[in-house]
């Protein structure tokens, strides 16, 4: 993934980056944007709850999911970069809906990336910071969880970037700032573990990115297959590759493989927006009327559209 210096590359190369708008966007024009392929409004404007109008909301849907069930053999719908929708568009933004209003619409899996800042977490992506401390989400996820008991989220977990004038480890922080959410956490039987639903209901299921943090699952790890190809200009390779990723989790039977299948990719030549706007609507597409497993499912600037298609294909 590019850093924020490539900026300058950018601008060599002629790519114009979405600015922000000089006039807010109503709350008709952020409703009509959630049904677009490519979900985007204009950049330092977000989509929270409050402007979501509740026809989208879906609070409970794995209230249907059978307990049985490992989470490898349910599709769930879930966030690349979670926490960017006040980044800059063409760079690092690849949401628009903030965390909360992405529990609302449905999604249950939460691409994370954390930068140690003296002694806080927040959301960076590369280097740069995306005005949202790790807290907030923590409790944007244990007030939804203990509203929605029948849920589950996924949460991947990564340092971003190296840490800033701190005095104590990533892990030792992260440590810290979970001690006070640990009943939310689910505590896995090994580092390679596929819990079933019933086990993390109401729980947080943590992939660990980093690889010493405690109560989490190692990610990667030989049960899962991931298709992460984040570094290719090539849509059509791309989709290719995301549409192989859906059948092999299709094909699963006894969720001993768990399929982690990542829509987004971003290189200079094709940013992430660029990456939505060359895959979003393919998928959604691909995904019309489909029924059955399509795993972990990670996305960009994704519409509650697509999000439904996912959650419609377990049941």
């Amino acid at each position: 993934m590019f850093a924020v210096h490539s900026l300058v590359c950018l601008a060599t190369l002629g790519i114009r980056l979405v600015g922000p708008s000089d006039v807010p966007v109503g709350r008709t024009e952020k409703q009509q944007a959630l049904h677009r392929p490519v979900c985007l409004i204009p950049m330092g404007q977000t989509i929270d709850v409050e402007d979501l109008p509740k026809s989208v909301y879906r609070l409970d849907w794995m209230r249907r999911v059978k307990s049985s069930l490992p989470v490898s053999l349910v599709s769930i719908p879930a966030t690349h970069d979670a926490g960017t929708a006040l980044g800059r568009t063409g760079l690092t933004r690849c949401q628009v809906l903030t965390i909360p209003a992405q529990l609302a619409v449905g999604v249950r899996g939460f691409d994370i990336r954390l930068r140690l800042v003296g002694s806080e977490l927040k959301i960076y992506h590369s280097e740069e910071s995306q005005k949202v401390d790790f807290r907030s989400v923590l409790q944007a996820f244990a007030s939804f969880l203990a509203a929605h008991p029948s849920e589950l989220l996924v949460m991947r977990v990564r340092e971003e970037s190296k840490a800033i004038d701190a005095s104590e480890s990533f892990e030792a922080a992260f440590s810290r700032e979970t001690s006070a959410f640990k009943n939310l956490i689910y505590q896995p039987a090994s580092r390679t573990d596929i819990p079933t639903i019933g086990q993390l209901r109401g729980k947080v299921l943590l992939l660990d990115n980093y690889g010493k943090l405690q109560d989490a699952v190692d990610y990667p790890n030989p049960s899962m297959n991931v298709q992460d190809d984040y570094d290719t200009s090539d849509m059509a390779k791309k989709f290719a590759e995301i549409v192989a990723s859906f059948e092999d989790a299709r094909k699963q039977k006894d969720g001993k493989v768990w399929d982690v299948n990542y829509t987004s990719s971003c290189t200079i030549q094709v940013d992430q927006l660029a990456n939505a706007r060359g895959v979003n609507e393919k998928v959604l597409g691909y995904l019309k009327g489909k029924r059955g497993n399509l795993g972990l499912v990670l996305l960009n600037f994704p519409s509650v559209d697509v999000v439904e298609s996912i959650i419609a294909s377990n049941f």
